[in-house]
């Protein structure tokens, strides 16, 4: 894992406002002649940025542990959320838009019932999508649930317990597979933390955010990011006070003593001994939030990975060898439609991919991992 540089964010950028430039042509320019160079010329400018993002995040300095610094007495009353990801924003509203725009400009090489029908059926399925992304990338950071610990905290006080950051683990469960004679695999992550005053290692699972989703695998790998960067560092995990009133798991912020805010949760089993006494229910381990302490967020990384997006190219690639005939009129009519309906499958596959992969893998390098099986099929 590596820090986001001025250039990794120069290039990504880069390379999202040519591909929102060509797909902008696509619409605007549809009356256009038929040798479409201008968006041939713009693709070949977003494949250079996109190229020299890679070699940027390649080259960006790794993730390191924090250098020691004095333990921290006090609990900030404001803890610091998440911020918006505007460049995973950008690329995943692209990946839905550019299919959208690949039909549309298919329309006007073939207009038959068939790509009335695609253009409406991708129109709807597209602005259904969009909607999902604003509600999930650019919506609230934070769940109900952790909403209710930033109130405890701006109300001045929370439930916090010292602990010591650890691992972060990635377990490989394997059990009995779906169709007879198969195993399936179900992977689960966490950032593991210990109690300083003493105890089982906690386990600190992502937070499920307003929206789920994409914001899900952003905060898994969020705890990747806590285990590399704060990994020995002594933090305050706080739980909120009015925790009897919250369903499921519970929210926890874990506030490093460099200043670091980590959102994640914990199971109402393992936070209820520093949350109630055992004997008599009494609310223990409260401590006052202090506005004279300031958090903050982890630092943006950087976000190529090679296992995630190595076959998105490969897609996009082949997306780019379907549209050329069409693009430079070569190939018109009704199959001139239909390698624009192939070149937006196989945009869509290339977005598709990634968000799969990335929830089952959210990065190989820096997880301790763990395997295990189910007794039954030993």
């Amino acid at each position: 894992m590596r820090h986001a540089t001025v250039l990794t964010r120069l290039c990504g950028g880069a390379a999202l406002v040519a591909v929102a430039v060509a797909v902008g042509l696509t619409v605007v320019g549809h009356d256009a002649p038929t040798h479409r160079w201008d968006i041939v010329e713009t693709l070949g400018v977003a494949a250079l940025a996109a190229c020299g993002w890679i070699l940027a995040c390649r080259t960006a300095p790794a993730v390191r542990v924090e250098s020691p610094v004095a333990a921290q007495a006090s609990i900030p009353r404001s803890l610091r959320q998440p911020p918006h990801d505007w460049g995973l924003a950008a690329g995943v509203a692209l990946t839905i838009v550019t299919p959208l725009a690949v039909l549309r400009f298919g329309f006007t090489l073939y207009e038959g019932v068939l790509t009335v029908l695609a253009v409406i059926v991708g129109a709807g399925l597209g602005f259904w999508l969009l909607v999902y992304v604003v509600t999930d990338l650019l919506g609230r950071r934070l769940g109900p649930r952790q909403r209710v610990l930033c109130a405890d905290a701006a109300a001045g006080q929370v439930h916090a317990v010292r602990v010591r950051v650890e691992a972060p683990i990635w377990k490989r469960y394997e059990k009995r597979g779906d169709k007879p004679g198969t195993i399936k695999a179900e992977h689960t992550h966490w950032l593991e933390v210990s109690p300083v005053g003493g105890g089982a290692p906690l386990q600190v699972y992502p937070m499920y955010p307003a929206g789920g989703g994409t914001g899900l695998t952003r905060t898994t790998t969020d705890l990747l990011q806590a285990g590399l960067q704060l990994g020995g560092h002594q933090a305050w995990m706080c739980l909120p006070t009015r925790w009897k009133l919250i369903d499921k798991g519970l929210p926890v912020a874990l506030v490093a003593d460099t200043g670091h805010v980590v959102w994640g949760e914990l199971s109402r089993d393992a936070a209820r001994p520093y949350l109630a006494d055992p004997v008599n229910g009494a609310p223990v381990n409260l401590h006052p939030t202090s506005p004279d302490r300031p958090s903050l967020s982890l630092a943006g990384r950087a976000k190529f990975r090679r296992d995630l997006h190595g076959r998105q190219l490969v897609w996009l690639l082949a997306a780019f060898a379907l549209a050329a005939p069409a693009l430079l009129g070569t190939v018109a009519g009704f199959p001139g439609w239909l390698l624009c309906l192939g070149t937006a499958a196989a945009v869509a596959a290339s977005g598709l991919g990634v968000t799969i992969r990335a929830g089952e893998l959210p990065g190989t390098i820096g997880w301790t991992v763990r395997e295990g099986r189910d007794p039954a099929i030993r």
